[in-house]
């Protein structure tokens, strides 16, 4: 009988065994406590990666900074820019059908930010100030979340326990590098470009990305799901 449940896993993915849901768990939780708890420490860790490259590149981002006003000039050639973009993923073959939505996406966001500038530029709410600290207190939660979204969804599979401590540290700090620079992207582009582009940083560019990482993080990880009978052998 056992013989025959071993011939069956042949070749699928590992049996799940409750006591290795629990474990990969049990070490998301207790992640996501730990940053919450350190948060003050690598909160300022970012603001001094952020101060450091606002120093270097000359940026101003204090709450009288303003950002640089579309002109009509540049409306316009961003909305054709768009528009030529949007008619060229049309010729795109099949096979890259889910890139082409991708790209149309963003035109269509960024036209939208176009038409809004052209017919109520001075209605426009938000300030580089507000849309930085909106992006770092938005990208902190992220960061909090991402041992336990990992211990849920990819922690609860038969792994040896120190893949489960080493991928979940591996990728907190991967995030934790990249979205303070993020922010400093954001801060660049505003001040040096125009605010007719924090549309598109903000909806496109900012959390949508950090989760498409994620989930491309995630798959890579699934992947390492012992798959063959001799790597069961493993407790």
């Amino acid at each position: 009988m056992k013989m025959a449940v071993a011939q069956k896993n042949t070749g699928g993915l590992a049996p799940w065994r409750w006591h290795d849901g629990l474990l990969g768990l049990a070490i998301g939780l207790l992640g996501s406590a730990l940053l919450v708890w350190q948060r003050p420490v690598w909160h300022e860790g970012w603001l001094q990666i952020l101060a450091f490259w606002v120093n270097r590149l000359g940026l101003t981002i204090d709450e009288a900074s303003a950002m640089p006003v579309p002109s009509g000039l540049l409306l316009l050639a961003t909305a054709a820019g768009a528009a030529m973009l949007w008619l060229l993923a049309g010729t795109w073959r099949e096979v890259r059908h889910p890139l082409r939505v991708i790209v149309r996406s963003l035109c269509l966001v960024q036209t939208t930010a176009c038409a809004f500038f052209f017919l109520a530029p001075a209605r426009f709410p938000y300030g580089l100030s507000q849309h930085l600290n909106t992006l770092l207190m938005l990208e902190g939660e992220f960061m909090v979340a991402i041992p336990l979204m990992l211990g849920i969804g990819w922690g609860v599979l038969r792994l040896p326990w120190r893949l489960k401590l080493l991928a979940p540290a591996v990728v907190v700090l991967y995030f934790a590098l990249l979205l303070p620079h993020q922010v400093v992207l954001h801060a660049w582009v505003l001040t040096q470009a125009s605010v007719l582009f924090m549309p598109m940083l903000f909806l496109c560019f900012g959390l949508l990305l950090d989760s498409w990482l994620f989930i491309a993080l995630y798959a890579w990880l699934a992947s390492l799901t012992p798959r063959h009978q001799s790597e069961l052998a493993q407790p």
